[in-house]
Order: structure tokens, then sequence, then C-alpha cells
């Protein structure tokens, strides 16, 4: 299980030019060779998928599948990793590298967890699959969105899906996601007139423009504020990602400025009271726009404590005097594609290292990936036997 991971780990799957064909390949050889049935997808967008299933005997039952995502986001900053983010390096008990967190340590943690169960010749009535899914990190729309659409999807009768988590940074817990955000990713233009830098009353579209993104700021401290009385994951986000003007020299107010904004708002709001926030927070500028560049109007429905699915996955933690603590991931992931189809989804990284995803030295240790199978395992038993 740790030669597959460092395998995993060594082939850059990374944009621009993500190798999902070499993962495609190392998943397929170990999935025929320990007898599961292996389907290859190419989406319309031209990326490839793998789903590796593992038959029930009861057709009529749901399927169950274990999502993960191929794709990694880039480590240019190489001079400040311990070790090469590409190696799988090992070290005192921990497995170095890109994705070890986010996630193909989830997704080798789940084939092990799936060899395991067929290893032991146990006949499941709940039909597995293992499904490996590209593009998530860019939104998930040239990946699981066009997988979702796909004339295969509806035959293989998914009606739940374990889907990614994140580390609970303690060892007396695990964290089951059972909600998350969704993005609205603005750009916003302060229009105004170019002018000599002298006039002390000139109009200047920076100042404007500095003037609202000063209020972003107040919310989003505000919103901070709130923490303790709620998770991160339930308030709402905004953060100023970029800033720029079309000025060409220093003595000139510029006649156009813009800036990128990251908001992300919890699932009690719909995207209309998203977008009328935005607009409440605009509403005394009125030389500035906005444009929406990225959102999803599929959203993440969170799924309740006492349906069986939690449940089962629940009393797996508990089995190894773990609690499972729910909360809401504060990012966004392909698993609202799955519930905006009214399939019940939990997010689920069975590791308890602290949370570096898209960090330099991310890791995860040994005894994560050999705890975090076990518990897997011990899921898939009880819910799909």
């Amino acid at each position: 299980m740790i030669n597959f991971l460092q395998r995993y780990v060594c082939i850059n799957t990374a944009y621009p030019n993500p190798d999902y064909q070499s993962v495609i390949a190392l998943f397929k050889k170990h999935a025929l060779d320990d007898g599961f049935l292996v389907n290859e997808l190419l989406l319309p967008s031209g990326n490839p998928m793998l789903i590796v299933t593992m038959l029930g005997s009861s057709f009529e039952l749901p399927s169950l599948a274990l999502n993960h995502h191929m794709d990694v986001v880039p480590a240019d900053n190489l001079d400040e990793w311990r070790f090469p983010p590409f190696s799988g390096t090992v070290s005192e008990g921990l497995i170095y590298g890109r994705g070890t967190q986010d996630c193909k340590g989830l997704g080798v943690a789940q084939y092990a967890a799936l060899k395991m169960l067929k290893q032991k010749q146990l006949n499941t009535q709940r039909t597995i699959h293992l499904i490996m899914v590209p593009d998530e990190e860019r939104g998930g729309f040239h990946g699981t969105k066009e997988f979702v659409e796909h004339p295969i999807f509806s035959s293989l009768n998914i009606g739940y899906v374990l889907d990614e988590g994140m580390p609970s940074a303690s060892n007396r817990e695990l964290l089951i996601k059972v909600d998350e955000r969704t993005p609205i990713q603005i750009r916003v233009t302060s229009s105004g007139l170019q002018a000599h830098a002298c006039e002390l009353f000139a109009q200047n579209c920076v100042h404007v423009l500095t003037d609202f993104l000063a209020k972003i700021v107040t919310f989003n401290l505000a919103q901070q504020r709130l923490v303790g009385l709620h998770q991160p994951g339930e308030l709402i986000c905004m953060h100023i990602t970029s800033l720029s003007a079309n000025n060409g020299a220093l003595n000139v107010i510029p006649s156009q400025a813009q800036a990128t904004i990251d908001i992300r708002i919890p699932s009690r709001l719909s995207l209309d009271e998203g977008i009328a926030l935005i607009d409440s927070l605009l509403q005394d500028y009125t030389t500035i726009t906005y444009e929406i560049l990225a959102t999803s109007k599929e959203r993440f429905k969170p799924i309740k404590s006492e349906s069986i699915f939690y449940k089962t996955l629940a009393q797996a933690v508990l089995d190894y005097n773990l609690t499972p603590k729910p909360f809401v991931f504060q990012a966004t992931t392909d698993a609202r594609f799955y519930t905006h189809r009214g399939i019940q989804v939990i997010g689920f990284t069975p590791f308890s290292v602290v949370p570096n995803l898209h960090g330099t030295d991310e890791h995860i240790s040994i005894k994560d990936l050999d705890q975090g199978t076990t518990i897997l395992y011990t899921f898939l038993h009880s819910f799909c036997m």
C-alpha cells in the first residue's frame, strides 16, 4: 500500500498537463490483477476516468461509489519542499508528496479497503464502484459534471457516494463532511476619467475601488468574529484575490481599475441570495460594475445525521475508539454534482494529520494510511453486506 501510494504520487497530475493516463494504467493493472471489473471512460472534454467495480448480489440496492480525484494543484515552490513534491518520499513514518492529502492518499486507502473486502471472499449485497475522476481542482466541470451527464452513469445505479473530506489534526477524532460551501467568483471594475494626478479634486477610480474593497475586508472580519458560534464553513467568506489598474505612468490617474473577489456562500443561502448580497454591498458605488467569472448551479445538499449512511460511517469510526465529528467544509468539491442528482454524499478523509491541502510538504503518516484503510473496510463491510 505504501509503495502503491508512492507510485501514485510520483505521477505528476498537476495542471497544465496532468498525466491521467499513467494513473489509470497503474490502477487498471492492480484492479485487473485483483479480479475487479474495470471500465475506462473518455469524457466529452477528452479527459479520461476509471471505474473499478465489485458487483453485489442485489442489483435492486442502490450502489455505493468511492469517489476521489486524480488531479492535484501545482507545486511551483520546489526549493521550499523538504523532499521533491512528486517523489513520494518516506521519512520518519511520513509519506511526503503533492496529493497525499488531496486526495491520492484517500484513493489508495479506498482501493485497499475494497481489495481487503474482496480478499475475504465476502459476498456483498450492494455493488461498490471505485471512481477516479479528473478536473476537480479546476471546478470539476470537465470531470464529474460530464460524468454524471454521461449515458453510462445511470446504469451504475449509484445511491451513495463517499467523497473527500479533510484530515482532523487530532488522534482522538475524525471529521465527517456533511455540508460544504459554493463559490461565487467575481471581477469588479471601477470606471472613471483619466486625469493628471496633480488635480486635487480629480475623480479617481482607484480610490472608489479601494473604498469598496475596504467594505469587503470589513465584512470578512465581521464573519471571522462569528467563529465559535458557528463553524467557518457555515459562514460567508470573501477574499480579494487580485488588484490591477490600467496605468502606464506614475503621474496619471487611470480610467479603470479592477479586482477579483472569491466569495464562498454556505448552503443555507441560495445563489440568488448570494448575488443579492453582492448587489447590496455595491449599491452606493454607481461607477463600479461586476461580472461573475465562476459559480455553480449545482449545490451540495447536506446529509442528515439520522441517515443510515451517516450512522454506519460514524459507527465505523467509533469502533476504533475515535470520535466522529460532523463538519462543514469551507471549500467546494465534486460532491455537489452528485447531491444535485439526489444522491446522498458524505466527505471522509480518514487521516489525523494537520490539514495541509495544497501546502508545502504535504504529507500523511503510514499509521494514518493503515488505520484509514481499516476504518473504510469496516464501513464497507457494514454498509454493503
